[in-house]
């Protein structure tokens, strides 16, 4: 049974993080919360918590894993915070940054507000977790489902090599028009970026940010060294808090798209025809497929048919992931609901959610 959400400070609140609050409370600010003390935990027992000193290695080895899981390093508390008084990833500050779907210009400069960072390796977070924190540091890990709808730089500065080389060029006249002699390479940056990143949002409007019934856990840390301390303590001990989350739920179905490019102008299927012809070249795809476009993407998204089949359905395997579909269906049209519906319908490992009209979090 879906937990029901407890009132915090005026606010609905998933016991889960409900949880989280009552672990962060020394970094609560503002005065949503001032005067906090302590917070009633009533109905959260269920929730499991585990405390105690141990390294990063074991604390690292401990996270989950699997294709379907992937890990966000959070430096602070702050964005802990967020995701527990707001129930989804992606609020706060992060939601006040530029809407920019360049995923060029997130890999070289990551400040947009519908892409964000995560890693399906968790030995990769930890240096996001610690941040720019110099002497000691705190931090989180949050442990997730795939985003529902996501890219791999590493696969898109291969099939959407355009806009890559835009960016590129675009670095170079930059390069050229300052003193600075020093070259950056996007096409070498993307290389080494093994992120899964997710898309929250193809325009103004959307929301497509990971809830609560997507994270795993999350293991909140205190007492960690900073930059400066870590090159010269032998101890990485660090005091580790985890709290799992039992409403997690593996959604049935996430995408992945290999360009961030909208799909719009009269020159685009051009540009798809090409990218999918790298996609089936690289392996990605089969050969009587296409790539998905951020179109297709919107559309699947704003379906309401596709978004009851997740509500209505959870995997006890593994999620499926929907990067390309056949040749003959048009972008954006109603043909592709039809065959994501078909693919989630005829998924064997597919489990029916118990009350799944409950799940509004």
């Amino acid at each position: 049974m879906w937990s029901k959400a407890k009132n915090l400070a005026g606010l609905n609140i998933h016991p889960f993080g409900a949880v989280i609050l009552s672990q962060t409370r020394s970094s609560l600010t503002g005065k949503l919360f001032s005067g906090v003390q302590t917070f009633d935990l009533t109905g959260c027992d269920h929730i499991p918590l585990t405390k105690g000193k141990v390294s990063y290695t074991d604390m690292l080895g401990s996270l989950p894993s699997g294709t379907d899981i992937v890990h966000r390093g959070m430096s602070g508390h702050e964005e802990p915070i967020n995701i527990a008084t707001e129930g989804v990833i992606g609020g706060g500050t992060y939601a006040k940054r530029p809407f920019d779907l360049g995923l060029p210009l997130f890999i070289h400069k990551p400040k947009s507000s519908v892409l964000l960072s995560t890693s399906p390796d968790p030995f990769t977070v930890k240096e996001y977790m610690i941040g720019f924190q110099l002497i000691k540091a705190k931090g989180g890990i949050i442990s997730m489902n795939l985003p529902s709808v996501f890219v791999r730089p590493q696969s898109s500065r291969h099939v959407d090599e355009e806009q890559f080389q835009y960016y590129q060029k675009c670095l170079e006249a930059e390069r050229d028009s300052t003193e600075f002699t020093r070259g950056e390479n996007i096409f070498d940056l993307a290389d080494g970026n093994n992120e899964t990143t997710a898309i929250f949002a193809s325009k103004k409007g959307e929301d497509w940010r990971p809830r609560v019934r997507d994270l795993h856990s999350i293991v909140l840390v205190s007492d960690a060294a900073g930059r400066i301390l870590s090159g010269f303590m032998k101890a990485d001990q660090i005091e580790a808090t985890t709290i799992s989350n039992p409403d997690f739920q593996k959604k049935v179905m996430a995408i992945e798209v290999f360009t961030t490019s909208t799909g719009e102008g009269k020159h685009f299927q051009e540009h798809l025809d090409r990218m999918s012809k790298r996609a089936r070249k690289l392996g990605l795809i089969d050969d009587s497929e296409r790539v998905l476009t951020l179109l297709d993407v919107s559309l699947l998204m704003n379906s309401p048919e596709y978004q009851e089949a997740q509500r209505k359905y959870k995997t006890n395997g593994q999620t499926i992931i929907l990067s390309s579909v056949p040749k003959s269906i048009p972008i954006a049209s109603e043909e592709l609901v039809k065959y994501a519906l078909s693919l989630i319908e005829s998924n064997p490992e597919k489990e029916l959610v118990s009350s799944f009209n409950e799940l509004r979090m």
